[in-house]
């Protein structure tokens, strides 16, 4: 099993150096990119949000797998996408082209720094799941049984709280280190500078528990047919969140939870993050 996971991360290395030295030299088929808004009455303002198509989009009538993709704390829905950060339609171009993965879509939208959840007039959570999602679905072909859900840092807390809500709704969760501290965030945590998690302008730490996935595992515990979920981090990782990655494990082992986890040569940063993007795809679509 070491050796077959290192002769994989072998090869996702080699695509994600050809990916960087084709920088100047585009793939054969390149993937296509929509920036676009949506109005809701669950936020003060539209959400931005941008949506990967495959190369054969256009000239297909298939329907494709959908990979849901949650930003980080600072960031909006230009960070998986930009080449210096996330660099994502570069990456699924590659791994599509190698055949690494089959043809999917992606998106993302700007969720600034409500951290997924449902805060007085910011109710993201509730505008994902019952206003972008099926919106999107709507207006593009996608097999709602192949749905992933990945995020990094913020993103992934989000991407996280969103499976245990609903479980049955995605088949695969990517958690790229997620800042799902458990029972309370350390000092150098971001969650700390935000409204979200404030009462009065300060960090409060019953309204952090209040949003707690640990009150939402019982879903998970119940489902009859519970997500796989890929957990990664960094081991240099400055955030403290190789402890929450291990913690999750654990529980999802005791639980039976379909999983894989992974703890790499790397930071709470982008290199880190898209190679374990690679990785995850790579072994979710293995499995089929």
């Amino acid at each position: 099993m070491k050796l077959n996971y290192l002769y994989i991360a072998s090869c996702l290395f080699l695509i994600l150096s050809c990916q960087q030295k084709k920088s100047s030299s585009p793939l054969t088929e390149n993937g296509s990119i929509i920036q676009d808004s949506l109005e809701t009455n669950l936020l003060p303002n539209a959400v931005q949000f941008q949506v990967y198509l495959p190369p054969s989009y256009a000239t297909s009538k298939a329907n494709y797998p959908i990979i849901y993709l949650l930003h980080g704390h600072g960031g909006d829905h230009q960070d998986w996408f930009q080449e210096e950060e996330g660099d994502v339609a570069r990456l699924l171009d590659s791994l599509i082209q190698n055949e690494v993965i089959p043809p999917l879509i992606a998106t993302t939208i700007n969720a600034g720094n409500s951290w997924y959840v449902n805060r007085d007039d910011i109710q993201m959570e509730d505008f994902y799941l019952s206003e972008f999602m099926p919106f999107l679905e709507k207006e593009f072909r996608i097999d709602t049984n192949q749905r992933i859900i990945a995020g990094n840092s913020a993103g992934g807390y989000g991407a996280l709280r969103f499976s245990l809500q609903q479980p049955e709704t995605f088949q695969q969760v990517i958690l790229l280190s997620p800042a799902a501290y458990e029972p309370l965030p350390p000092p150098i945590s971001s969650s700390r500078k935000v409204n979200a998690f404030a009462k009065d302008s300060v960090f409060s730490d019953s309204i952090w528990s209040d949003y707690s996935y640990t009150r939402r595992w019982s879903a998970l515990q119940n489902s009859k047919k519970p997500p796989f979920y890929f957990l990664s981090v960094g081991d240099d990782d400055v955030f403290n969140i190789v402890p929450v990655v291990t913690q999750l494990q654990q529980q999802m082992l005791q639980d039976s939870i379909p999983n894989e986890l992974r703890i790499s040569d790397g930071g709470h940063d982008w290199k880190c993050w898209q190679f374990h993007t690679a990785d995850a795809l790579s072994a979710i679509f293995r499995k089929k």
